[in-house]
Parts: C-alpha cells; sequence; structure tokens
C-alpha cells in the first residue's frame, strides 16, 4: 500500500512537466482570419478578352490582377502596369467588322466628255431629233452635261454630283444628255452627244412616281396644257433663252470652272412648282438651273427658260 501512494505522488508530480512538453512539441496552425468577400487570383497573367472570374453566388464578379508589390491587400482589384516595350499579338482571332468598314472607298469617276463645246439649245437641236425618231410623242424632262458612261445614273442623283455632272463654262458642255419620256409607252430614256442611248426604265433608274408626272398627267398634279409645252415636236427653241447668255446673270459665279448649268422641267422632276415673280403669274414649266460641281459648295440658281428671269435664288437673302 505504501507503495501504491508513492507512485501516484509520482506521477502528479510529472504530469506538468509532460504538459508542457506536449505544448512545444510542433507549431500549431493559427485561427482562421476573415476574409475579404473577393476570390483570389492564381499568379497567371490575364489574357485580354478574359471572361470575368465568378463570384460566390455565381454571378460574374471584378476580375482581379496577381500579386504584384504593393500596397494592396491580397485579393484586391490591382491595375496591371503599363507594358513597356513592343506588343507583339501572336493570336489569329479576327475581331468583328462594323457595317460597311470592309466597303471599298467608291473610286471617283474623271472621264470627261470630248465633244463639240455646244450650248444647251444647240445640242437640244441635236438630241431632240433622235427623240423623236425613238417615240414622236416625246417630252421633255432633262437636258443636262455629264460625263460619259453615268446615263443610268442622271436621275438618281441631284444636279452637281461630280461624279455624274460636268461644268458648263460659259454656259457650254461637251456631252450634253437628253432625258425624254413616253406617254405612249410610259417610257424614258437618256440620248447622248456621245451617241450613247440608255433605256431608263429597263436600267430601273426612274422612279414610277417621274413616270407617272410624265405620263400620266390625269394621275399627277401636271394638267395637259402645261405637259403640251414640255412636247418636243412642238418646242421652238427660238422662244428660249440659251445657257451661254444666263451665265453673264450669275455674276462672280460665272467665272468659277465648276459651275454647270442644265435645262430641265420642274414639276415633272418633282422640283416645282417653282415661285412666280407675280401673284397672278404661272410658274415656269421650263427652267434652267444652274448648280456647283464642288461638293462643298451648295448653291443653286433657278432661271426661267422663256425669260431668263431670276426665280429662285439660294445665296439670296
Amino acid at each position: 500500500m505504501k507503495r501504491k501512494s508513492t507512485t501516484l505522488i509520482f506521477t502528479l508530480l510529472l504530469l506538468p512537466s509532460l504538459l508542457l512538453a506536449g505544448c512545444d512539441g510542433g507549431t500549431q496552425p493559427a485561427a482562421p482570419t476573415a476574409t475579404t468577400g473577393l476570390i483570389s487570383t492564381p499568379t497567371i497573367p490575364i489574357n485580354e478578352g478574359a471572361l470575368p472570374i465568378p463570384t460566390k453566388d455565381g454571378t460574374p464578379g471584378r476580375i482581379t490582377g496577381p500579386t504584384i508589390s504593393s500596397a494592396e491587400p491580397q485579393g484586391s482589384p490591382v491595375t496591371p502596369p503599363t507594358p513597356s516595350g513592343t506588343i507583339v499579338d501572336s493570336s489569329s482571332a479576327i475581331l468583328p467588322s462594323t457595317p460597311g468598314e470592309s466597303a471599298p472607298t467608291p473610286t471617283p469617276v474623271t472621264s470627261t466628255g470630248t465633244g463639240d463645246a455646244l450650248t444647251a439649245l444647240q445640242a437640244l437641236e441635236q438630241l431632240k431629233a433622235k427623240a423623236l425618231a425613238w417615240q414622236k410623242d416625246a417630252r421633255l424632262g432633262l437636258l443636262s452635261n455629264i460625263r460619259p458612261g453615268q446615263q443610268k445614273n442622271l436621275l438618281g442623283t441631284t444636279l452637281g454630283d461630280p461624279n455624274v455632272n460636268e461644268p458648263t463654262p460659259g454656259g457650254k458642255g461637251r456631252n450634253w444628255t437628253l432625258v425624254a419620256f413616253s406617254p405612249s409607252t410610259n417610257g424614258a430614256i437618256a440620248i447622248s452627244a456621245d451617241g450613247a442611248q440608255v433605256d431608263l426604265v429597263k436600267e430601273g433608274a426612274v422612279t414610277e412616281e417621274a413616270l407617272t408626272r410624265f405620263n400620266a398627267p390625269h394621275l399627277s398634279s401636271l394638267n395637259a396644257p402645261h405637259l403640251s409645252s414640255l412636247n418636243l415636236s412642238t418646242l421652238n427653241n427660238s422662244q428660249l433663252v440659251d445657257s451661254d447668255a444666263l451665265f453673264s446673270k450669275m455674276g462672280e459665279q460665272s467665272k468659277s470652272q465648276t459651275i454647270g448649268i442644265a435645262l430641265l422641267a420642274p414639276d415633272g422632276l418633282g422640283l416645282g412648282p417653282l415661285p412666280t415673280l407675280s401673284p397672278a403669274g404661272d410658274s415656269p414649266q421650263l427652267a434652267y438651273e444652274a448648280f456647283s460641281t464642288n461638293p462643298r459648295i451648295q448653291t443653286f440658281i433657278f432661271f426661267d427658260a422663256r425669260t431668263g428671269n431670276v426665280v429662285l435664288d439660294s445665296s439670296a437673302p
């Protein structure tokens, strides 16, 4: 009995030493610390166009950069440093194109007429015979000096388009083109001084509205007496003012090498009715329009073709 008591006492004396030895036996794991709520990003480069890193709830979150030497806490968003040197992109990815980005730039039309320099009425006298040979009821729609090969584009653009119209220095041109309409056939044709003839209906180069105004007056705002003044079979050139005479009315503008002039039926082409010089006067059914072929200059003057009077000037106050 005395031996067991001695053993118990000895054990009790050694217990504190054993506990201390156990505490010094190794490093214990540190207590977990609070997180920032962002997912840490591995130290790998993030390629351009990479998808956002998902957050804990599965929704896209902010991209966090790799850990670099900075004062930012680990896991916080980091702005990548600006790279130095030349960046070489070895990827073969093709960026999506935007509408019209790959469309080639239109090539300007530079061809010019090579015929004799004629006034508008000189050219009309020659082209009128060809139009009446096409259809006996041909009516004048437009007479304009154009670039070769641009007949089908004549009614699809504004007067002064430098790719279609050529200037008429001093009121003279080298490739006047007559656009005529035929009520009996509901047709339209372009006849040029260089011999070209283009069926505008077959080419789809004339609108139904224009055909209706010229060829079906009972469906349009035009009436028969007005349209009869456009009939080439009865049109008397001597009753019209010629294009060269009108250039003297333009002042300084007449000296420009980009000014052109055209004879036209304003109501039939949807440009009228033009203003009248008096409340009781009639709007001219035949008129000249002077225009600029310089796209940066927007100017025009309308003249009454029978009197030569200015009826509309864009530069007037």
